[in-house]
């Protein structure tokens, strides 16, 4: 595997996870960083690699996996110009990620038709049909949803033309309560 991909899939997986992460920062330990230096494992049943167009597409049941960590789409686009990775894209319907994490003992999930990560901008864009949860907590859904890793800022957007609007689900602590009790 080159290490362009291996750089690049490691810096896409910490993003898009640090993404999933913005309903609750405290998810972010040296545990979980820790698990970004574990083998990265890609399959797929076609790659189409243009390395002196700077752009790497991976095709038919793309399947991304590190540690605890699975991302998977139809379609997953690498742009690397000059060797170094500006932006990927994974398309699918819809995109998946999946992120257990330990200190909470839970798993962070999400979807959307594409996930775009912009690794000068330090974003991760989940647009169509966007959703992102983390078990037995928050979740957020909506067309659009910006995560910007430097700040640490999240951005929603609904479509008035669509007519679709965000959504933002707090778990109540007394369902979490009522859970422990019944298990």
């Amino acid at each position: 595997m080159s290490k362009l991909f291996i750089n690049l899939s490691r810096k896409l997986l910490l993003t898009l996870l640090l993404g999933s992460f913005a309903l609750s920062y405290s998810a972010l330990s040296s545990a979980q960083q820790d698990e970004t230096k574990l083998p990265i494992e890609v399959t797929a049943d076609r790659l189409v690699s243009q390395d002196q167009k700077g752009i790497s597409v991976y095709t038919g049941n793309v399947v991304i996996t590190q540690g605890t960590t699975q991302i998977k789409g139809d379609k997953v686009t690498l742009h690397h110009p000059n060797r170094k990775i500006s932006q990927a894209i994974i398309l699918g319907k819809p995109a998946t990620f999946k992120r257990f994490i330990p200190e909470e003992k839970n798993w962070v999930n999400g979807h959307a038709k594409t996930i775009t990560y912009d690794t000068q901008k330090k974003t991760v864009l989940l647009e169509g049909d966007a959703f992102v949860n983390q078990e037995n907590k928050n979740s957020i859904s909506g067309p659009r949803i910006l995560y910007n890793t430097l700040e640490k800022t999240l951005n929603a957007q609904g479509d008035k033309a669509q007519k679709k609007r965000i959504k933002v689900i707090f778990e109540s602590e007394e369902d979490k309560d009522d859970a422990e009790d019944n298990s």
